[in-house]
């Protein structure tokens, strides 16, 4: 018994009083490595669906693939940083618009060889993807997740062409398909800590540019702002710099508060609607009664 108390005193020790990168080191060569739960990237920003209240904001984001290797340098950046992701999600706008997504796969692969890798798409195009992108997905070990909206698309029969092809698949969403409205406020008048305690999204943390967010819509915001000439900001309290910070245990320290960003959020209670083509309305995003538009 006395051996496990010295143990908890020590652990509570290290929480509170050791610097960072002892932490890390701790973590690396005692407690297993390095760890991040999740983190998800934009392979495009655009879509091939016009979805309202895409909380990726596609309706209003213009065209743009990402570089391969601009990718592949960010998750080596991430690499030196985490040991180990649990999961990381290839998104869009529509991921499987790009014509070089077969690329990704090997060494993204080679650098995170345990974790889970998945597509998520909409699956219009999954039919006119040729030989080398399913023998690909079943030779690195790529998971393919379908959201299923109420669209023209066979989804069982891609289910079981991936079963056939030993590949992982499987829905996104439930049965019946609904979308949650941001009700983002751009005044910024939201209880941070609120926002962020119900926050669905938290863990959701967003790579693009050497930059990791805590969520997906930090990143996207400028396409809103853009399209709309609104003003949501992001400050530097807002991401963690790759280039800059590399302890992984300030990161996960930092995710797991609020950020400024978590003003502008919605603190009530969520709201779902049906799903509908986007008229790329400012209501779709934003509290009418408090935009200045």
């Amino acid at each position: 018994m006395h051996i496990i108390f010295q143990l908890k005193k020590l652990t509570k020790y290290i929480a509170v009083f050791c610097p960072y990168p002892v932490k890390d080191f701790i973590k690396r060569y005692f407690g297993g490595g390095t760890f991040l739960s999740q983190v998800e990237f934009h392979l495009v920003d655009h879509c091939n669906l016009n979805c309202a209240c895409c909380n990726h904001f596609t309706p209003v984001t213009p065209e743009h693939f990402f570089k391969i290797e601009d990718i592949v340098s960010d998750f080596k950046k991430l690499k030196k940083i985490f040991d180990n992701i649990g999961k990381i999600f290839i998104l869009g706008g529509e991921p499987l618009l790009h014509p070089d997504i077969t690329k990704l796969f090997e060494p993204l692969r080679k650098i995170y060889p345990k974790s889970e890798i998945v597509i998520i798409t909409n699956g219009i195009l999954l039919d006119e993807m040729d030989e080398n992108f399913w023998n690909a997905l079943a030779e690195y070990n790529i998971a393919l997740s379908m959201t299923k909206y109420p669209i023209k698309v066979d989804y069982e029969k891609q289910l079981k062409k991936c079963d056939k092809l030993g590949i992982k698949s499987y829905f996104f969403n439930n049965p019946r398909f609904r979308m949650k409205k941001m009700n983002l406020d751009p005044d910024g008048r939201s209880d941070k800590n609120c926002t962020f305690n119900k926050c669905s999204e938290r863990k959701c943390h967003f790579l693009r540019d050497s930059k990791l967010y805590v969520c997906t819509a930090i990143p996207n915001i400028p396409f809103l702002n853009r399209h709309f000439n609104l003003n949501f900001e992001i400050t530097k309290n807002d991401y963690i710099d790759l280039d800059k910070t590399k302890s992984a245990t300030k990161i996960n320290s930092i995710f797991n508060h609020p950020v400024d960003f978590c003003r502008y959020c919605n603190e009530g209670e969520d709201e779902f609607v049906d799903y509908a083509i986007s008229k790329k309305e400012l209501g779709e995003w934003v509290k009418i009664d408090s935009s200045q538009n």
